[in-house]
């Protein structure tokens, strides 16, 4: 079941029942589901994402102590890289591809004796860009830790093998925060054939305190909020013309909401870092991963989406606009169909004021944030650049052709 056809009722029903659930079976279901997709023999579920990147890290740095750099994507989320400095790890960032991901020839040249691991995140690669860096990790005996926040589920089919997003690094990490492919309020994995970091990470979630009830709380009654806000003649009339005039007056706060890496600071790990995953999160997650037929029909649409908006812009051609490299359409999924934009102030106005809501992808230039020493060309550029288009599972292919005509009006203007 899609969390977003989830209703109130059930949402309550599953919060209160979480409380009196058998939390055993119901861990042993979410691992055995997570192992089908991954392929690893362990799985370690996790309060979010950043809490397993947090325990992978600490192992590394136990295994290997005469090792202190790790290497990341520049252009990725900021919170993974302030995690990395609060470690006490020095930051080597590597060139980009066409795609935004690690350049797997300047990935070669960082590594040295002292690279601890290289951080892969999954933005808008392909399945050739992973399996390229996975390459170089192996040759270089290097640990590769793959980012899967935003791809868990997606697949490519190998002589009728599917080969799973997220099941390409030594260590996977899985978000189930709000908006992802599986969506509780919060939630995470690792998965990984590393028998001794399985041991010591379940001896350091042992120590962890219960997630904090209110900040659970609180996520909770901002998805309720933005469900509000989303209802159709509620979405039309003030959601999506506050986010506009937000976007006009460059309103930080606001904006902040919606998109939090907006207003992301430099910042001490907060404790919540640190705690065990909620019984109601786990019972999300496993009710969405019981339900495969909605969960491949929700795959299946927003691939069929990329595909359908990939081929009318490259038919278009408009001028002012740059798609990514996109052979690989079975493998990926994504929320928001991203492009490269020219004016893209201008543009995300001009599309508010027709009533058609995009994003700025949460992915941010670290090198100027952490005031890297390494030089990194174009990043500001693809910061100033990269525009999300919406897709979801019930956007309709008129919808879309209406907002490429929008693009093609817009730039046709603006020649």
């Amino acid at each position: 079941m899609s969390y977003f056809r989830i209703n109130i009722y059930l949402t309550l029903k599953h919060f209160f029942s979480s409380f009196f659930s058998n939390d055993k079976r119901i861990n042993q279901d979410i691992i055995r589901f997570i192992k089908s997709f991954s392929g690893k023999k362990e799985v370690i579920l996790t309060s979010q994402l950043r809490t397993g990147f947090i325990l992978t890290l600490k192992h590394l740095k136990e295994k290997f102590p005469k090792k202190n750099e790790i290497i990341l994507n520049s252009y990725n989320l900021a919170e993974m890289v302030n995690i990395c400095k609060h470690l006490g790890l020095k930051i080597i960032f590597t060139n980009l591809n066409k795609n935004l991901f690690i350049d797997d020839k300047d990935l070669i040249k960082k590594i040295n004796h002292k690279t601890l691991a290289v951080v892969a995140t999954n933005i808008f690669n392909t399945f050739n860009d992973i399996k390229a860096v996975q390459k170089v990790c192996r040759q270089k005996k290097i640990s590769l830790i793959e980012d899967n926040a935003i791809y868990f589920g997606n697949y490519k089919k190998i002589a009728n093998t599917k080969k799973y997003s997220g099941s390409f690094g030594d260590y996977s990490l899985n978000s189930f925060n709000i908006m992802k492919n599986i969506s509780a309020m919060y939630g995470g994995s690792v998965s990984t054939n590393d028998k001794d970091f399985a041991k010591f990470a379940k001896n350091q979630i042992l120590n962890y305190e219960n997630f904090p009830f209110m900040i659970f709380l609180k996520q909770c009654l901002i998805f309720l909020i933005l469900k509000i806000l989303k209802i159709n003649l509620i979405y039309k009339l003030f959601f999506l013309r506050l986010i506009e005039n937000a976007h006009k007056m460059n309103n930080i706060f606001i904006l902040g909401l919606v998109y939090p890496s907006i207003k992301f600071k430099v910042r001490k790990l907060p404790n919540y870092y640190f705690t065990k995953i909620h019984k109601f999160s786990k019972r999300m997650i496993l009710l969405q991963l019981r339900d495969k037929k909605n969960f491949k029909l929700n795959h299946s649409k927003k691939r069929d989406n990329n595909i359908f908006y990939y081929k009318i812009l490259k038919k278009k051609k408009i001028n002012g606009i740059e798609l990514f490299k996109y052979e690989d359409s079975n493998f990926q999924n994504f929320n928001d169909f991203p492009i490269m934009v020219k004016d893209k102030t201008l543009l995300v106005e001009y599309l508010f004021s027709k009533g058609v809501e995009t994003k700025t992808i949460q992915y941010v230039d670290c090198q100027n944030i952490f005031k890297s020493k390494t030089n990194i060309k174009n990043l500001k550029q693809y910061e100033n650049q990269v525009l999300c288009l919406p897709n979801h599972r019930f956007i309709s292919k008129k919808y879309i052709e209406y907002i490429v005509n929008l693009l093609n009006e817009f730039y046709k203007k603006n020649d």
